[in-house]
């Protein structure tokens, strides 16, 4: 697990203004981390979601009591128990979040498992009977896989949009799809002052889901359900940042490399130049680093795109990024 209050002072000041933030997260490794970054920098609101309502409590106690917890700060971050796989569990907690704010500025999908563990067995094998069991290790795993890792970030997306639009509206931006060439949205500046936003700041909504760097890997990680349902959300997320330009709603992808998490507590804490050429795990400050660039100002120009935080792990490996 990332320890809590992981992100240092240093990191503060990265211009996330009044931003109603919404991580879909786990309460534990990347998405605790990712909470933090947040809840330090400035986020008017957090809504921390996840299927065991007592984790997400202690996670949100554990961040209000870090040293680096700001001061006045107790309404800030919002625990939900929340089954990403069940659309009237996702609507349920829209809901929830309309009444009680009424927009997100920033939807993140990091739900995730691993799924079938194959990729050993696969490596292994002497023989092509032993590769073929090792192929359909764990077969009926495959759909949950799928169902968490890759389903669920449409289908919460899609529950979502109302309240990313309503996001837009709340920053003077008009509703609804635009097309045409030459045809940009209308965008009122006058909100942004109301809503404590500079003219400057053009951010639109934006949603960021948190792929993997298996993602792209022709190296059998933990499984072949783990690389396939993450390239999945990957590519989807990407087609969702085409048809959602149109409705001025951003979407980007991050693909971490190996983090501290429940999944991988395994995994050596430090790797050979072949593995991972930084030599060890991604930390807090990585991701807290890349997130808050992406919700802050800087990254109001980034749109479609997939970013690595990985050591330097895709250059070592197969792969197809």
């Amino acid at each position: 697990m990332v320890r809590c209050g992981a992100t240092p002072p240093c990191l503060r000041g990265h211009g996330l203004g009044r931003r109603s933030v919404l991580p879909l997260l786990t309460p534990t490794g990347i998405g605790l981390a990712i909470a933090s970054a947040l809840y330090q920098n400035g986020a008017t609101k957090v809504y921390i979601l996840g299927r065991r309502l007592n984790i997400l409590q202690d996670a949100v106690k554990k961040l209000e009591s870090s040293p680096s917890a700001p001061k006045s700060s107790s309404s800030v971050l919002t625990a939900i128990s929340c089954d990403v796989t069940d659309l009237d569990s996702v609507r349920a907690v829209v809901a929830q979040i309309e009444k009680d704010t009424g927009y997100v500025d920033v939807l993140i999908n990091n739900a995730g498992v691993l799924g079938p563990k194959s990729g050993e067995a696969i490596y292994k094998a002497e023989s092509i009977e032993q590769l073929r069991d090792a192929m359909v290790t764990g077969w009926d795993g495959w759909a949950s896989a799928f169902a968490i890792n890759t389903q669920a970030v449409i289908g919460v997306s899609a529950m979502f949009l109302p309240l990313l639009e309503a996001a837009n509206t709340r920053r003077g931006f008009a509703p609804g799809r635009v097309t045409g060439t030459g045809n940009a949205r209308e965008h009122d500046k006058s909100k942004l002052k109301e809503v404590g936003a500079t003219e400057d700041d053009d951010r639109m909504a934006h949603i960021i889901t948190i792929a993997s760097v298996a993602s792209y890997m022709r190296w059998v990680s933990a499984g072949l359900a783990y690389n396939a349902s993450k390239s999945a959300a990957a590519h989807m997320s990407k087609m969702m940042a085409t048809f959602l330009s149109e409705w001025a709603i951003r979407v980007n992808v991050v693909c971490p490399g190996p983090y501290p998490s429940e999944m991988t507590a395994t995994n050596p804490l430090k790797y050979g130049t072949n593995q991972v050429p930084q030599g060890r795990m991604g930390s807090a400050n990585d991701i807290a680093g890349l997130i808050l660039f992406l919700v802050g100002k800087g990254g109001a120009y980034v749109n479609g795109t997939s970013h690595l935080s990985d050591g330097g792990r895709m250059g070592v490996f197969p792969a197809a990024y």
